[in-house]
């Protein structure tokens, strides 16, 4: 799979014709990935290239000019999760003023056909596009008849009976359900980053954590101490995250910090990424670093005590 942001668009092989999957694809959770098996299908049947067609940043982040509605996957991740399927093109469109004043018809015959010679297109149930999403189904399923092309679309996947969406995921980060917000994308979720160095608090109390800063464009769990997986260079470790402002040492700003369980090393400046497995307890601030040792100890003990009974559970869901 080759990953095309929009400067390099005329890079990309259209005289075979392409099928396209449309939407933000935040989460890449079991909808968007009916999207994907489904446009992989229909382009190996019908001899298309594929493509995973989605912005570089969140429309209604841009349209606002901050950030309004946080990612729950980077687009870093986004490639290293499709990688693992068989998709020709993974494409980042910019979203920029050009965009956001296209009205509806104008991005199938401009965008879709002219510069992508689309053949299908594949889209969920209610995607909408153009000027303020003027663009529904029903247009789409007159434009299509109009320029030949196949239109595919995907019905609602449910969990049980919630239709499982992006919003519905990022309610359930920010409310410290990372196990249910898993369970709709199929993987761990997960947050990236470089290991930066930190005050070194963790080691005066016998308990070193690597320290992630994350990106103010994600969202984050609410504050409090998770089990987690730590991957470093593909392996994995058990490991236990605090997410918040360590308000014991009195210290500001949302922090990730991570204690991997029977590892010694130095990783300052390597990639690492946390997936989040369980929500322990919330943040808490304590009367002395004393009582805090002893709470982090327990801690330790009730992650030790989950890998042990449960430990095959992280070993699966590594795309």
């Amino acid at each position: 799979m080759r990953v095309v942001f929009s400067r390099d668009i005329n890079s990309i092989e259209t005289s075979q014709g392409i099928g396209i999957a449309l939407g933000n694809f935040d989460g890449l959770h079991l909808g968007h990935m009916e999207l994907v098996n489904r446009t992989m299908r229909i382009c190996k049947d019908r001899n298309l290239r594929s493509m995973v067609y989605t912005f570089n940043d969140h429309p209604e982040n841009i349209i606002a000019g901050k950030v309004v509605t946080p990612l729950i996957t980077s687009n870093e991740m986004k490639a290293d999760i499709l990688r693992h399927y068989d998709l020709d093109y993974l494409y980042f469109e910019e979203f920029n003023e050009f965009f956001m004043k296209m009205d509806p018809e104008a991005f199938v015959k401009k965008i879709l056909v002219e510069k992508f010679n689309v053949k299908a297109v594949i889209v969920g149930f209610d995607y909408r596009f153009g000027h303020k999403g003027a663009g529904d189904i029903q247009l789409l399923t007159i434009m299509a008849q109009e320029y030949g092309f196949y239109l595919d679309i995907v019905q609602p996947v449910k969990l049980g009976d919630v239709i499982v969406s992006s919003s519905i995921i990022r309610k359930l980060i920010r409310e410290g359900d990372v196990e249910q917000a898993s369970k709709f994308m199929n993987r761990l979720y997960t947050i990236s980053g470089k290991v930066v160095r930190g005050k070194k608090l963790g080691n005066t109390i016998g308990f070193p954590t690597i320290n992630l800063i994350p990106d103010d464009n994600l969202v984050l769990p609410s504050k409090g101490v998770y089990i987690t997986n730590a991957v470093i260079d593909n392996h994995i470790f058990y490991s236990v995250t605090n997410v918040g402002e360590n308000p014991t040492f009195q210290e500001k700003g949302i922090k990730i910090e991570t204690y991997i369980l029977n590892f010694e090393g130095n990783l300052y400046g390597s990639n690492v990424s946390i997936r989040f497995i369980k929500k322990i307890r919330d943040e808490k601030k304590f009367n002395s670093i004393s009582e805090l040792t002893n709470q982090i100890a327990r801690d330790v003990e009730y992650a030790n005590k989950y890998f042990s009974s449960k430990g095959i559970y992280n070993k699966i869901n590594m795309c």
